[in-house]
């Protein structure tokens, strides 16, 4: 999904400017403040924000191609357990984090769990991305333009071969051009909508389940929302016949608000309160999935 705007090196309002990842975070916010202990410690959607956009997973695509770059694609019917082991290690490390009072590297989880959580429900991440570029990746070194790396651009051992995989990849039908378009109509429905529309209805019994923190399986909540999400093929639907009206209303009405929900969920799961773990002495040097700590980020 887009964290869109903000992606430009060392850009001061890098991640403030509110792409999609940026809209669902605050959303979920909100929603947590509802839902938490009003004395639990935790990020203010500002500081949550601070890691999104080139400070966030999607700003390692452009800075180091393939590097500790952590791929959020997900098949439902053939998961690998990578993308869910990735969402609990962030929550392992937002939990350390909370409990010793470390505000930077809570904000840095909470953000990063928020976009694997986000990009994994988005229809167009269940698609098989990796295997569809391997194809396409005559030679899997990356083209250099003046010395630095460029991701999107395929090889071939010669020139028509080239234009044909970069035509695959890019063209009309091609497979980064559908996932573009899929992630802007969504993109399109979320900018306009307020906290209130896309934070979920929840009935009473299933609001106060959630509400008792200590028991929110997020492993199991996250594959009950990718199934409910997956049911509705809306990205094999949009591949045949293009964006339309019906995908809009799904968006608005069911995948937008399931995202918020599974975000609060992670967030929340994470809390202090949540588990009977003892506290840490220290987190600052464990690491997330991609291998990268918050000021690794700040960094580069």
């Amino acid at each position: 999904m887009y964290s869109t705007v903000g992606l430009l090196k060392n850009a001061k309002h890098s991640g403030k400017l509110v792409g999609t990842h940026q809209r669902l975070d605050r959303a979920a916010r909100a929603w947590f403040t509802r839902m938490a202990p009003e004395h639990e410690f935790f990020p203010t959607a500002k500081e949550i924000q601070h890691f999104e956009g080139n400070r966030g997973p999607d700003g390692l695509k452009w800075k180091s191609p393939g590097i500790d770059e952590p791929m959020h694609f997900i098949l439902p019917d053939n998961d690998d357990g990578k993308l869910v082991s990735m969402i609990l290690n962030h929550q392992y490390n937002l939990r350390q984090a909370l409990k010793t009072g470390n505000r930077e590297r809570a904000a840095f989880e909470a953000a990063w769990m928020a976009h694997a959580i986000t990009d994994g429900l988005t229809p167009a991440h269940h698609f098989p991305y990796q295997e569809a570029v391997s194809e396409l990746m005559t030679d899997k070194e990356y083209v250099k333009i003046f010395g630095r790396p460029v991701k999107g651009i395929m090889r071939g051992d010669t020139i028509a071969e080239a234009t044909r995989n970069n035509w695959l990849y890019w063209g009309v039908e091609g497979y980064m051009t559908k996932h573009i378009a899929f992630e802007y109509g969504v993109a399109l429905v979320a900018a306009p909508m307020t906290n209130k529309a896309l934070i979920p209805k929840l009935k009473l019994a299933e609001l106060k389940k959630y509400q008792d923190y200590e028991h929110i399986d997020l492993k199991s909540e996250f594959y009950a929302s990718l199934k409910k999400i997956d049911d509705l093929k809306m990205y094999d639907r949009f591949r045949k016949n293009g964006w339309n009206t019906e995908l809009a209303l799904e968006s608005k009405k069911i995948l937008l608000p399931e995202i918020v929900k599974l975000i609060t969920l992670g967030w929340i799961s994470s809390l202090p309160i949540a588990s009977g773990e003892p506290v840490e002495n220290s987190v600052e040097n464990h690491k997330t999935t991609s291998g990268l700590t918050s000021e690794d980020m700040e960094k580069k």
